[in-house]
């Protein structure tokens, strides 16, 4: 059993370039859990153009109020999991074979709500 975790700071999804390597680097991992940072755009502009080609789906993202969110975690179809989630992190949890995963992902930023 092989369990796969890809974490990527994509610091922006708008780039063509950056969107092709991903797809890429998707698809060659086969990864469970991918983990994106700073995507800079929502995530329904991003399906179309990215995640539909790969077979992977939101499980969950940080949200700060009315802005793009700062980190996705997005896993393959039908992966049971359960999740804590706030503005700088996603902890993710999941049973696979009958045994049990943890994963956590941090958006570490130097400003602050006030």
């Amino acid at each position: 059993m092989k369990v796969s975790l890809f974490f990527w700071n994509v610091r922006g999804l708008g780039n063509h370039k950056t969107v092709v390597m991903l797809i890429s680097l998707l698809k060659l991992h086969k990864s469970l859990l991918v983990f994106l940072v700073e995507p800079m755009m929502l995530y329904t502009d991003a399906f179309d153009v990215l995640f539909k080609y790969v077979n992977m789906h939101l499980m969950v993202m940080s949200n700060i109020a009315n802005k793009v969110a700062k980190l996705w975690c997005l896993s393959v179809p039908n992966l049971v999991q359960n999740f804590l989630v706030n503005y700088q992190f996603i902890y993710v949890t999941f049973l696979l074979h009958d045994k049990f995963f943890s994963f956590a992902s941090v958006y570490g930023t130097n400003t602050y709500l006030v």
